[in-house]
Formats: structure tokens, C-alpha cells, sequence
């Protein structure tokens, strides 16, 4: 029983760091730690020295490949300087600090079942809050900015660093629902999607699509969509066995596609007028999702693309253009090909469960087309959490120990007697 509370409690230190704290940091000679990964951290460690967390072999095994990789990396940049380009040591060992939570996992002693209920309870509230959040501006309240709601709490926000004022468009009065805890409106869609694809895939349970759609339409955010129009394919290919639910999705979100469409049809056309951003060379899809290939293009056909430019580069480069740093075009340019392919390999065995091949395949794809996605703990967090924290308890191991620890214990008591 105590294990089962130990568990949930850490559970819940992971998701309330990842998504209720998701905006504090400490602030760190020039650098910001995320809350989330400080608390992380530690729940990890308590788990730790308690006999319930172990080192994962094969995953640890990759994570020291990229590390070697990395420093091949930033020992020719140091050596071999590029005029054009600067570069940080600080970025790599940041960078591994961070993905080392993945190297550890759950010992059998640890009961992961209630993982995904805390997680949909978190992300449900971030839903009726951003709904409310949403209403309550219309009547002069406005809950957006944690910087401007106590003002004493800006040392210890990261508001600065992101879209912390959401308006629907340049020069409304209108803003957007970022959930209230998130850090702004794109991440609140990216999570209330996987929420309903857990509920749907997982969790077997489907009645709150409707509030996860119209908290959605009130980001108007289009890149929770995106992520799961591109991971609905893959998931088809990659597990067969759920094109039926994948069906029975499209035609539920289609059904209440159309519902909001009549009661919300101005979120509905601000979300599908976004689908042209493409074209447009100041628009945040444009830099996202076009951008990243001019980068690209200014160093194609370089030897030193193997290698990459050192840690850091991508953001000091002279030709990194504001907007398009995704996180595999952040591994290319920073660490080569040869790095990012070793990064990868390690990703995709960290998080990879052929048990939950949906969460797994989105957590993927929302890692390169979320933005920025590769130094942002909390979905690091997160996706470590549901990924690799839950599984049930393997009671058969566990009760097997239990014995040998009463042999153990009674064969002492005999020895004791004897004597």
C-alpha cells in the first residue's frame, strides 16, 4: 500500500511541476532551470533511494553515445572556429542534464497504474480553467499573466520568454486561452490533444472530447491539430490494431467539429484561417515549418554538417532565422548528422511502448513540431511520466522478494536460537 502511495505521490510532484508550476524557473547565472525538471529531479532521487527507481542499461548505453558524439562536436568547434557562427559548451551540458531523467525508470516495486487518470485529471483542469479564463475577459477579468497578476513573482517566472500576452490577432482586444498554468496557447493545445488521445487509446473513455475540443477552439491554436493530423498516419502504420479507434476518432471529431462550428464559428474560422500561414513569411507557421530549411540550406553540402558547429550554434549562427528553431534542426546544426541520428535513436528507445505506441508516436512528433521543444522540460517531463513511470506494479516479483526477505529474515531468527 505504501508503495502504491509513493507512486502517486510521485506522479504528482511530476505533473504539478510540468504543468501547474509549468511557468516558474530559477534563475541561474544567465540561465533559467525550469521548476519542473528541479522537482523532477527530486522525485526521481526519492525513488531512487528508496529501491524503487533503477538505471535504464540499454537507454543510459545511448545517452553516453550522443554525449561522445556531442563532445567530438564541441572539441572541433573549439578548434576549428566558423566565422559565421558562435556556440555555447554550457547548451550541451544543459541539453544532458536534462534528458538523463530518461535514463532512469521504475524498479517492479513501483505501481505506474494510476498514471494516466492523475495525468487527464490535470489536463482537464487546465481545461475548465482555460474556459473560464477565456468567458471571464469578457467581463473586465483578465487571468493571463501571472507577471501581471502579482508582479512580486517576476523573478521567478518565465512569462518573459514566451507569448505571455496571447491576442487572437494584431490589434485585438481579444486573447487566446493558454489553460491558465501554461506557458502559452500552442502548448495548451498540444496537451489537451494528447489528453484526449490517452482518454480515447488508453483510458478507453471518450466523454470529455467535448470539453477537450472547446477548450481547443479557445486557444486558437492550431498545432495540437497538426500534431495529430501527422501522428494519426503514423500510428496506423506503426499498430494496426487501432485503425478502428483511429476511425471512430476522425468521425467523432468531425461530429464535434461540425457542433462548434455552429455555436463557436469564430474560433473555428480563426483556427482554419491559419492553415495558409505557410505562405506567409511573417507568420509563426511560415516560421516554423519553412524557415528551418533556409537554415538548412546555408550550410547543405558542408563536410562539417557531419559533425555539426558546437553546442549552441543553431541560435548564434548568422543565418538562424527568429522563430525556426525546431529541435531536430537545432540537433543538425548544433551537434551534425551523426548527432542527431544518435540523439534520435536514444529518444525513440527512451519513450517507445508498443503498449501505448499512441502516446508514444505523438510525444514524437509533438517533440519536433511543438517549437523549441527540445530544451522545454516539462514535456520532457511529461512524456517521461506516461511513457516510461506507467506500468503496474509486477506483483509476482515483488512477492517473490517479499518471500526471499522472510527466509531471509526467519532464517536470521533461527541462526539467533541456535545460538
Amino acid at each position: 500500500m505504501r508503495t502504491d502511495l509513493a507512486a502517486r505521490l510521485f506522479v504528482h510532484a511530476g505533473f504539478i511541476g510540468a504543468i501547474v508550476l509549468q511557468r516558474f524557473c530559477l534563475y541561474v547565472g544567465g540561465g533559467a532551470f525550469f521548476l519542473a525538471q528541479i522537482l523532477f529531479m527530486a522525485a526521481i532521487a526519492a525513488m531512487v533511494l528508496t529501491g524503487r527507481a533503477r538505471v535504464r542499461p540499454v537507454v543510459s548505453l545511448l545517452l553516453a553515445g550522443f554525449a561522445a558524439l556531442a563532445l567530438v562536436s564541441t572539441f572541433v568547434a573549439v578548434n576549428m572556429p566558423d566565422p559565421r557562427i558562435t556556440f555555447s559548451i554550457g547548451s550541451m551540458l544543459v541539453l544532458l542534464l536534462l534528458y538523463a531523467l530518461l535514463a532512469v525508470g521504475p524498479d517492479a516495486r513501483f505501481d505506474g497504474t494510476r498514471t494516466f487518470a492523475i495525468f487527464v485529471g490535470y489536463v482537464r483542469l487546465c481545461a475548465v480553467l482555460g474556459i473560464a479564463q477565456y468567458v471571464l475577459q469578457f467581463a473586465g477579468l483578465r487571468f493571463f499573466s501571472f507577471m501581471q497578476m502579482a508582479p512580486a513573482l517576476k523573478p521567478v517566472l518565465l512569462e518573459q520568454l514566451y507569448n505571455h500576452q496571447p491576442w487572437v490577432s494584431y490589434g485585438s482586444s481579444i486573447m487566446r486561452s493558454n489553460g491558465f498554468f501554461l506557458v502559452e496557447p500552442s502548448v495548451f493545445s498540444q496537451l489537451l490533444v494528447l489528453a484526449a488521445l490517452v482518454d480515447i487509446f488508453v483510458r478507453r473513455s471518450w466523454w470529455a472530447l467535448p470539453l477537450y475540443v472547446v477548450a481547443h477552439l479557445l486557444s486558437y491554436s492550431g498545432t495540437g491539430l497538426l500534431a495529430l493530423a501527422v501522428t494519426l498516419p503514423i500510428l496506423a502504420l506503426a499498430d494496426t490494431r487501432s485503425s478502428g479507434r483511429i476511425l471512430a476518432l476522425v468521425a467523432g471529431l468531425a461530429v464535434v467539429g461540425v457542433i462548434g462550428a455552429i455555436a463557436l464559428p469564430d474560433q473555428v474560422a480563426a483556427i482554419a484561417g491559419r492553415a495558409d500561414e505557410l505562405q506567409y513569411s511573417g507568420s509563426s507557421g511560415y516560421a516554423r515549418y519553412v524557415a528551418p530549411f533556409h537554415v538548412i540550406g546555408a550550410v547543405w553540402g558542408e563536410t562539417r554538417t557531419l559533425i555539426g558547429y558546437g553546442p549552441g550554434a543553431m541560435e548564434r549562427a548568422s543565418f538562424f532565422m527568429a522563430g525556426s528553431g525546431n529541435a531536430l534542426l537545432k540537433l543538425f546544426i548544433d551537434y551534425g548528422l551523426l548527432g542527431l541520428i544518435g540523439f534520435v535513436t536514444f529518444l525513440i528507445a527512451s519513450v517507445w511502448r508498443r503498449d501505448l505506441a499512441i502516446v508514444s508516436v505523438y510525444g514524437l512528433v509533438n517533440f519536433q513540431l511543438g517549437g523549441g521543444f527540445l530544451l522545454f522540460p516539462p514535456f520532457v517531463v511529461i512524456m517521461a511520466i506516461l511513457c516510461i513511470w506507467s506500468s503496474p506494479a509486477d506483483t509476482a516479483r515483488v512477492g517473490e522478494e517479499a518471500d526471499d526477505a522472510a527466509e531471509r529474515a526467519d532464517g536470521g531468527s533461527q541462526a539467533r536460537g541456535r545460538a
